[in-house]
């Protein structure tokens, strides 16, 4: 019993002993029975049995009957609940064997329908006795107290079954579901409990001839009743299965709107990360040109207009004219200096449009075109990335540390591993400034991890991650941030893998840190 907790072995066995004890009882009665008596008992466990081999499936149901409850029931009322103990434990040693291949239920299911019987039929024959004691015997309250009786057999017998699994499960009794499940069972059990009455008046009658002649007749109603409902489940399960075609068909096209809708997400997110430098860009260069030093030229225009009747004395003799030539020097540098950083920051903000760009067919050939691979140099990606954000990492308190290994020109999908190193340092820096009492690090580390990998760490001295989030980390939709959307690393996570890599994280818990390793295929530039 190495599923059984102690509550269900304990039932299990005072159940199984029990059973034995009325079985035992039961057979040192009807050892002091006459011969016809024990051939009644005999004759009636064999139907029983055969019976059982051609259950009656309950209609939507799991549960069935046998006709063998008939031939149990007449038996009760022939021979007494002894007799009708032994049948019933025969009876239910056949279904064990037919429906369960566990020893613990081939054990417990004839214990269990003798000990049922033998406490229903007892109380049965125990009423029948007090009613013809006070002269009340009638057939219509014999028929009744039959059916009296089953649904007290069904009760006490599935009750004794079900007992079981509820144990082990530690489930209390309900009573609606009880009846919803076996309820069928109960109206089974009082019709062969009629037919059985029935025939135990004919008997009284005509003798056996009559149960005789009904026997094959029974058999090929159950038989019948057994064929039909099979057919009748073949049909259902036929129904079941386009049924769940169709729920297959529109959990497909549920799932390609999910993921249309999770692309458009991707590419937001992306974009949104790339937008911020976009954005300082753009802020740099209108803060260049509202203050360029060009407005002072129009000043020295000026002086030179008004003077420009005795220029050469202005610049030889005036004080202020003497200074104009260097002023205008140096006015040509500052200019110059602001042209280079204007076109240097206007060369970072196409850069980044042209990433845009590049997102955006990307994530259209997502869930189609095989990678584009180009050679790159994976320590030049990483500089990208660090220019993207570089913004927002200036004058944060985070110390920058470089760890790259000499690694050549490798054959990669530029714009994928882009989108990756971004998002991940974004990400430990969001990490940090959740820590902003802290001097920081940032550590950027390239190695080759064996002949056929390359990794590159991305690790921080952040806030870390619980060990509970670390198995959910990656999923889409989960994020600890406050605003966050959940898009960014499950993106990270399936790009890793559509290029044949792979995204894994790693920390020792809160305030601690975390480094996030992204391993690829080391593929070198192929000669050409």
């Amino acid at each position: 019993m190495p599923d059984y907790n102690r509550n269900a072995t304990i039932y299990w066995w005072s159940v199984v002993l029990l059973g034995a004890a009325v079985l035992g009882y039961s057979l040192h009665q009807l050892a002091a029975m006459t011969a016809a008596t024990w051939l009644q008992v005999l004759a009636a466990s064999m139907l029983a049995m055969v019976a059982g081999l051609v259950p009656v499936r309950i209609p939507r149901s799991t549960n069935s009957f046998t006709a063998g409850e008939i031939f149990i029931f007449l038996l009760l009322l022939l021979s007494g609940p002894e007799a009708a103990a032994l049948g019933s434990a025969c009876e239910a040693l056949v279904g064990s064997w037919r429906t369960s291949k566990r020893w613990t239920s081939r054990i417990a299911s004839p214990a269990m329908a003798a000990l049922a019987m033998f406490s229903a039929g007892s109380l049965l024959q125990t009423g029948l006795q007090a009613l013809q004691r006070h002269g009340l015997a009638h057939d219509g309250l014999l028929l009744l107290g039959a059916i009296l009786f089953a649904f007290g057999y069904f009760l006490l017998n599935t009750l004794l079954v079900t007992m079981v699994p509820r144990l082990k499960r530690n489930e209390p009794l309900n009573l609606k579901a009880f009846l919803d499940s076996f309820g069928w069972l109960g109206i089974a059990y009082a019709g062969n409990a009629s037919v059985a009455t029935f025939l135990y008046f004919s008997f009284r009658q005509s003798g056996i001839v009559v149960v005789v002649a009904a026997v094959p007749i029974i058999v090929i109603l159950l038989t019948t009743g057994h064929w039909f409902f099979r057919r009748e489940e073949a049909e259902e399960a036929v129904r079941k299965a386009r049924e769940q075609e169709a729920a297959q068909r529109q959990a497909l096209e549920n799932a390609r709107h999910a993921g249309m809708a999770e692309i458009a997400t991707n590419v937001l997110h992306n974009v949104g990360n790339v937008l911020n430098s976009v954005n300082v860009s753009a802020e740099l260069i209108a803060t260049r040109v509202r203050d360029s030093e060009a407005a002072s030229l129009g000043c020295a225009v000026q002086l030179i207009e008004q003077n420009g009747d005795r220029l050469g004395d202005y610049l030889t003799n005036d004080a202020r004219g003497r200074m104009l030539p260097m002023y205008l020097k140096q006015l040509a540098q500052a200019l110059e200096e602001e042209r280079a950083e204007i076109a240097a920051e206007l060369a970072v903000l196409t850069k980044n449009v042209r990433h845009i760009k590049e997102i955006v067919s990307t994530q259209q050939a997502y869930a189609g075109a095989s990678s584009l691979v180009e050679p790159v140099h994976i320590v030049e990606l990483i500089e990208d990335a660090l220019r993207i954000d570089n913004s927002a990492l200036a004058g944060r308190n985070v110390t920058l540390l470089r760890e790259f290994e000499a690694v050549p020109a490798l054959l990669l999908d530029k714009h994928r591993v882009l989108l990756i190193l971004v998002n991940l340092i974004a990400n430990a820096r969001h990490a940090m400034q959740r820590l902003p009492e802290a001097a920081h690090r940032l550590t950027l580390r390239v190695q080759v991890a064996d002949p056929c990998s390359l990794q590159v760490i991305v690790a921080d001295t952040g806030e870390g991650i619980a060990a509970e989030h670390l198995t959910k980390i990656f999923a889409h939709g989960f994020t600890t941030k406050k605003d966050g959307h959940g898009f960014g690393l499950h993106s990270c996570v399936l790009a890793a893998r559509e290029m044949g890599g792979k995204l894994t994280v790693a920390s020792a818990g809160p305030g601690q840190g975390a480094a996030f390793t992204l391993e690829l295929p080391l593929k070198t530039e192929r000669p050409s």
